[in-house]
């Protein structure tokens, strides 16, 4: 019976579970999969193989071999990656990053990008600054083509999913749940709203508390578990069956509530709206398009439903094209691929006082939205967080992107966040005060144009791409353009913009700057921040992010 609960445990670990493990705990090093030796050779020896039905096998230190190989160990949904041939991400090294220090949240001491590998049982870790890889590393079960499970960075798909319907225009974030799904009817979910439900702020009698055997977790374990149903089981057998008797426990939108089963009723919703599980929309509307270098995969419970909460696996680099095309605002090289507002609607994030409620100790000022955690710093980063150090993080004001996987002995995040979120500040930090190419990144948004300001509330914008090419809005109208730069002076052409009318002084506005555009000559970026375009005759363009 034990083994059975560890192995139904383990499959919730992969959403959120936290289980203590004791201070005498191997290093990274000595508990390298490799260096134990598990599951090597045809066939392993009896004490180096690791089964699902085993009761230890998501524990440390097997789970530093299960965490790359869990479709060898149960079923699983593929996310097809298409027939289009992948597309390279740039690679520019920076040997630099390893160097770059920080203070460990509630440390008086540094620690160094590199030895935080390590001190966070990093399994791979990648940094992407304008587009281009800038940083990565690889150990322990990890290498550039193997999967690894992303734990509850999968909520954040999940939500992201929704969020692209809402976009469309197919999903109401006010509709209340039951009328989407009437099988919900009798539920706690019955009278939440989508939105509730994707910014956890649902009221639900469900308890995670992995210590008491009573807990609704365990239930909800046997449900989504492909194992064969024990002698008398005359529970629910399936995600969609446990949802179903989830009861209430106070009033939906008063405080968030971390719980995992707001994701699989999101991912429930997405599936009856597309007509399609979240595998197959996942594939449709993003994993064919933004060049996946491998087919990714989610577990499934017996009936075939993906693990929205927690299932999903893919390649690292794939992930962090993820990180690019959010980055992005939803757009890859040509394409629109997700409508922006659902990007903007991530990142803008939910309450932070209803979040407050939660007691996160290490993310004081947080917010909690479409299963996303937004730290709403000077930033804007926000980031994909899954248990045992799963990181998808997102900085546009540094235009960088992190992705790591790992596989840290304590599985809440509260154990590495001290040597991880001070981390990821030192580094986008640090290439922000060594760009080569500042014009790069985040949208400029134009303030003035040759002394005469910008209309109020009009929107007139550059963007630099990596490519050399140009983009932005005129005012009225999206523009394109190429430029090129040298030691200070630049040229900028603008062969073309879409053909929309709108009032007189807003396309005399638009005018002016498309004509001022290809007369530019130098740049530069004062002590404010601002990026000031100077033409030929000493007119200037003055924009800030």
């Amino acid at each position: 019976m034990m083994a059975r609960a560890m192995a139904l445990s383990a499959g919730l670990a992969l959403a959120g579970a936290a289980f203590a493990q004791g201070d005498d705990v191997l290093s990274a090093e000595a508990s390298d999969p490799v260096t134990m030796g598990w599951m090597q050779g045809f066939p392993p020896p009896d004490d180096k193989v690791i089964r699902f039905t085993d009761d230890d096998y998501f524990a440390f230190p097997k789970l530093r071999w299960t965490v790359c190989h869990f479709r060898e160990l149960m079923p699983t949904v593929a996310v097809d990656n298409g027939s289009v041939s992948e597309r390279d991400i740039p690679v520019d090294l920076d040997p630099s990053i390893d160097g770059v220090t920080f203070t460990p949240l509630g440390g008086t001491g540094t620690m160094t990008w590199d030895e935080a590998f390590d001190a966070n049982y990093t399994d791979g870790i990648l940094v992407l600054h304008h587009g281009r890889i800038v940083h990565e590393r690889y150990a322990g079960c990890l290498d550039p083509t193997t999967l690894h499970g992303a734990m509850s960075m999968t909520k954040s798909l999940t939500g992201l999913l929704a969020e692209i319907l809402i976009a469309d225009g197919v999903l109401d974030e006010t509709a209340l749940m039951a009328d989407i799904v009437p099988e919900l009817k009798d539920s706690a979910f019955a009278d939440a709203t989508v939105r509730q439900v994707m910014n956890m702020t649902t009221a639900l009698d469900y308890s995670e508390d992995y210590s008491d055997p009573d807990a609704e977790v365990w239930t909800y374990a046997e449900a989504g578990s492909p194992l064969p149903k024990p002698e008398g089981y005359d529970g629910p057998r399936s995600y969609f069956e446990y949802l179903q008797t989830v009861e209430n426990d106070g009033i939906h939108g008063d405080a968030f509530a971390y719980k995992t089963v707001n994701a699989d009723a999101l991912g429930w919703i997405v599936a009856r709206i597309a007509d399609q599980s979240v595998a197959d929309l996942l594939s449709e509307r993003i994993w064919t398009r933004i060049g996946a270098e491998r087919e990714a995969y989610y577990t499934v419970d017996s009936i075939g439903t993906p693990f929205a909460g927690g299932g999903f696996n893919a390649t690292l680099r794939d992930m962090a094209r993820l990180g690019q095309l959010m980055l992005t605002e939803g757009r890859w090289g040509e394409q629109q691929i997700v409508p922006p507002a659902a990007i903007r609607r991530i990142a803008g994030g939910g309450d932070p006082k209803i979040f407050a409620k939660a007691g996160y100790d290490t993310l004081d000022g947080w917010s909690y939205g479409s299963m996303w955690w937004i730290s709403n710093d000077d930033h804007g980063a926000y980031a994909a967080r899954g248990v045992h150090g799963q990181t998808l993080w997102i900085d546009p004001a540094a235009d960088m992107v992190i992705v790591r996987f790992a596989s840290n002995p304590v599985a809440a995040n509260t154990a590495n966040d001290p040597t991880s979120l001070p981390a990821y500040r030192a580094v986008a930090d640090h290439l922000m005060a060594n760009d080569p190419t500042p014009l790069l990144g985040a949208e400029w948004r134009v303030e003035d144009i040759a002394g005469r300001g910008v209309i109020d509330s009009s929107h007139v914008s550059l963007k630099f791409l990596a490519d050399g090419r140009l983009a932005g809005s005129a005012t009225c109208n999206r523009m394109i353009g190429n430029y090129e730069t040298d030691d200070g002076t630049i040229t900028i052409a603008v062969p073309g913009a879409t053909m929309m009318a709108c009032p007189e002084a807003l396309m005399n506005q638009e005018r002016l700057f498309l004509d001022l555009l290809p007369t530019v000559q130098g740049y530069e970026i004062d002590d404010t921040g601002a990026l000031i375009l100077t033409t030929e005759d000493g007119s200037t363009i003055t924009a800030r992010r």
